[in-house]
């Protein structure tokens, strides 16, 4: 039997590149001007860097496990184990409901037809159509999904880069007038309010997703070496995207916080214009976007169903545990698609599209920031109490491990808690689902524990 290939530092690169980088950051980072060229870098090294080195030095330590919710299980217990894969869970209550509203905005796009956005009947019955078709399919095991992924990710990712970028720079190095003002003043943050600590927040946000490689620990070549290698290059790239983005961006249009949903087809617009294209770049964008979106949506739908059964298994009732006949947990995928449902009918209520995903985006922020905190005192946790275990790749010096872990537990304490403080025009029909949401969830997912719990021990007892 011949050995499986290694991930290399490259391969890992591009993995971590891929899970992380989300251009719908770039539009938001505009809004703030060109100090968001200071708050990604503050971004990254108050986020990114710290969980990509506890992830690197956990995969790599416990590889057999593999994953966030066995980390925490194997420092804290099964009951810390199972909430952190509960909130993990349902943290994709809220945002697989702001990626459909990003689908359905790049549809509209693709079939030029801009008009249905404002729809929000129309768009709340196509994100419903879509999200369950592709649920459907997941349950199939369909091989559909893997085969538009592989197309998507060079449209959705690499096609729209270039063309940005090129575009961008394009417009900078033609000497055409820049639509923002670039100086050392505008750069720098001027001031210190709770509006920009929690547009940061919201930044770190951009950055998450590096806990997934915990998945793939096992297969990386030379550990000690390739995740130190990958993260520099993969901060570098992401962050580098992310801040040139920001520039080429914010050159050619200025964009406002209630037009971060269209923000790129607009910048797209005025490429087409500026540049006398013979096609719509915006059209182009919106099907390269609907396409790849679609393609990864599978995979995003299954992953934390699967990491949920892993850790609920001996918890949640049987019926919820229940495998289809292609191994696939077919009741929690369904209860997840009932839950993102109803929260997606709620969001048409909100005014406009955009002030809908900047909701739903703050709600996935708060509930996604949560598994965090439970990684980060696990890594902390399991440094102090086993020490006796070979560490391929471990931060050297205790006292760095615990700076660089209290620098991620502050910055992700500080995002939960600045999430929860209303901004000045946000009404209660916005406010309430950030405070009602995680309250309600986390209740339930103590309840769940309970009642699961209880009957395997009702279980046990008329076993013996």
């Amino acid at each position: 039997m011949t050995e499986k290939k290694k991930i290399g530092a490259l391969g890992l690169t591009i993995i971590s590149t891929n899970t992380i980088l989300g251009l719908k950051n770039i539009p938001f980072a505009a809004t703030v001007g060109p100090s968001a060229i200071v708050f990604w870098v503050l971004a990254a090294f108050l986020f990114f860097i710290p969980i990509s080195l506890i992830v690197a030095e956990l995969a790599t330590t416990y590889p057999e496990q593999g994953g966030v919710s066995a980390w925490v299980n194997r420092a804290f217990g099964q009951k810390a184990s199972f909430l952190c894969s509960w909130f993990y869970w349902v943290a994709n209550f809220t945002y697989y409901p702001s990626l459909l509203l990003g689908i359905i905005v790049n549809i509209a796009y693709a079939i030029n037809q801009q008009q249905m956005i404002h729809n929000k009947i129309l768009t709340t019955e196509i994100s419903l159509t879509i999200f369950w078709v592709i649920t459907l399919l997941t349950l199939r095991g369909t091989q559909m999904s893997e085969k538009l992924a592989a197309i998507g990710t060079p449209l959705g990712l690499i096609v729209p880069v270039i063309l940005i970028f090129g575009f961008g720079f394009a417009s900078i190095l033609s000497g055409h007038h820049s639509a923002t003002e670039f100086s050392v003043r505008t750069m720098t943050p001027n001031h210190l309010s709770l509006d920009t600590v929690m547009f940061l927040s919201t930044l770190m946000f951009a950055f998450a997703g590096m806990e997934m490689l915990g998945t793939i620990a096992g297969d990386v070549k030379n550990p000690q070496k390739t995740f130190p290698k990958a993260i520099l290059i993969s901060s570098v790239i992401i962050g580098g995207i992310y801040i040139l983005g920001t520039i080429a961006f914010q050159f050619v249009i200025n964009i406002k916080p209630d037009q971060t949903a269209t923000a790129l087809f607009l910048f797209a617009d005025q490429m087409t214009k500026q540049f006398h294209l013979p096609f719509s770049l915006s059209q182009m964008l919106g099907i390269c976007f609907a396409i790849s979106t679609m393609g990864a949506l599978s995979f995003l739908i299954l992953n934390p169903s699967v990491m949920f059964y892993n850790s609920g298994k001996a918890i949640l009732p049987p019926f919820l545990t229940k495998m289809n006949k292609t191994d696939m947990p077919a009741n929690l995928i369904l209860w997840q698609a009932a839950g993102v449902s109803i929260i997606l009918v709620l969001s048409g209520f909100v005014p406009t599209i955009s002030k809908a995903l900047n909701m739903l985006v703050l709600m996935a922020t708060l509930a996604f920031f949560i598994p965090y905190l439970f990684l980060i005192c696990a890594y902390i946790k399991l440094r102090k109490t086993d020490q006796a275990t070979v560490r391929p790749f471990k931060i050297k010096k205790n006292a760095l491990a615990y700076v660089v872990a209290g620098i991620g537990l502050i910055s992700v304490t500080g995002t939960i808690l600045l999430t929860l403080i209303p901004a000045p025009d946000t009404t209660v029909s916005q406010y309430a689902p950030l405070i009602v949401g995680p309250i309600f969830f986390a209740a339930l997912g103590f309840w769940f524990y309970r009642i699961g719990r209880k009957e395997k021990k009702e279980v046990l007892k008329k076993a013996s």
